[in-house]
């Protein structure tokens, strides 16, 4: 089963690759660095089917290292389709982002996502917390996109066994 938080021999080698000395990366507090920081933010603060055909392709290198807790992809055009599936049972997705911390070239975004599911009452909105790893190329493109979040309360209690298995364990905590 795949794994989010397991350091496999993908991750590894994604992290020797993006080793951000290896890029020209705009200095800390700069206005590039905004603007760089920007077009990933507005990539997921308008997470339509639109921008995200249009602009997932800009924001993300053509190779890139992109894990979050279902899929690990390698390339902008596996995280467009992933991410246009994903729109599929929602009626809307938001993002909002609450911080940003750079530390040398590894950028972490705190983001709280939004979710309207199609099969509740339209504006019942669920809410998750995660926070993402992102590193850029000299070119201001993601090249790795590592999200740490936890998808049992938001989507897992979807499923009627899982549900069950959820608040057995909790119960049991």
């Amino acid at each position: 089963m795949h794994t989010q938080t397991t350091p496999n021999a993908a991750f590894q080698q994604a992290l020797i690759a993006t080793d951000p000395a290896q890029f020209n990366l705009p200095a800390p507090g700069s206005d590039e660095e905004a603007e760089m920081l920007k077009g990933i933010q507005n990539l997921f603060m308008d997470y339509s089917h639109a921008n995200l055909s249009a602009k997932v392709e800009q924001v993300y290198a053509e190779r890139v290292y992109f894990r979050d807790a279902f899929r690990q992809l390698h390339t902008a055009e596996e995280i467009r389709e992933y991410f246009l599936e994903g729109l599929e049972p929602l009626e809307g997705a938001e993002f909002v982002f609450n911080n940003v911390a750079r530390t040398g070239g590894d950028f972490y975004l705190d983001w709280t996502m939004r979710l309207d599911f199609k099969k509740t009452p339209t504006g019942t909105w669920e809410e998750s917390m995660g926070v993402s790893r992102i590193r850029f190329d000299s070119a201001g493109q993601v090249i790795f996109h590592q999200d740490f979040w936890d998808p049992t309360d938001i989507v897992y209690q979807r499923i009627p066994i899982a549900k069950q298995l959820i608040a057995y364990v909790k119960g049991k905590l």
